[in-house]
């Protein structure tokens, strides 16, 4: 009786231990995975709240989590509901100010008194976007001392994901103004998705502002051919604050 008593306990420890292998060691696969998975980080910059959230289901559809950089003194119900959704609240200035003609005082009410604001309510801001892309060392020096991440707004780069948790990045246009057609556009994506898919862990930035047929949006049409392509190749979406973190 003892012997098969010692003979079950010897059985329930050895399959204890290897489901708990297993487990463990299904986890350290899926981080090595994650740790080589290439992704864009999305972003749209100014506010333009009902664009945005009329397109929360499509973004959905494709496992998409954005950055929304707004221009506000506090956070609104589109940010509440942003989050919600599994988005990242940014910043981008009060008031749009170009920071590089900016006073010292200016800049400290446009960039950096509104992080108190937001944390009180609710929201960590840790990325921050330059408006008009203007920026200089000086800039970044100072506000890197309150963001983990700041970022561009002219140049395509490819990054690794350690580059995108402090410092400066920068973030390539998708706004249809910047594309004389749809063909030149998914001309261009694919090429962006190409190199991605290329190069181990490699983070992207691309960004707009509302999204509709005018010069400063990204069409739906053109939106819709960035997720659905990403998807396909099994490329991430991220947001800033989770590269961050990650």
């Amino acid at each position: 009786m003892k012997r098969k008593k010692k003979t079950l306990m010897i059985l329930i420890t050895g399959m204890f231990l290897l489901t708990a292998a297993g487990i463990l060691g299904g986890i350290k696969i899926y981080r090595v995975h994650k740790a080589h998975q290439c992704g864009i980080v999305l972003a749209f910059d100014d506010y333009n709240a009902q664009s945005w959230e009329e397109h929360f289901d499509l973004f959905d559809q494709y496992d998409a989590k954005v950055t929304f950089f707004v221009n506000c003194s506090e956070p609104t119900d589109f940010c509440y509901h942003a989050v919600e959704r599994g988005h990242e609240i940014g910043f981008h200035t009060i008031n749009h100010v170009d920071l590089k003609t900016a006073s010292a005082d200016e800049v400290y009410a446009q960039a950096i008194a509104p992080i108190e604001v937001f944390r009180e309510k609710g929201f960590e801001l840790t990325s921050f976007a330059y408006p008009f892309g203007s920026y200089n060392e000086e800039l970044n020096e100072l506000l890197l001392q309150h963001y983990k991440v700041l970022r561009g707004a002219y140049h395509y780069e490819l990054v690794g994901k350690h580059q995108m948790r402090n410092g400066f990045v920068d973030s390539l246009p998708i706004d249809n103004v910047k594309y004389s057609s749809d063909e030149e556009f998914e001309k261009r994506i694919d090429e962006i998705l190409a190199e991605l898919d290329e190069n181990t862990g490699a983070i992207v930035g691309l960004y707009s502002h509302a999204i509709g047929d005018g010069d400063w949006c990204v069409s739906e049409k053109r939106l819709e051919y960035v997720l659905k392509r990403a998807h396909e190749m099994g490329i991430q979406f991220y947001t800033f604050k989770e590269l961050q973190e990650n």
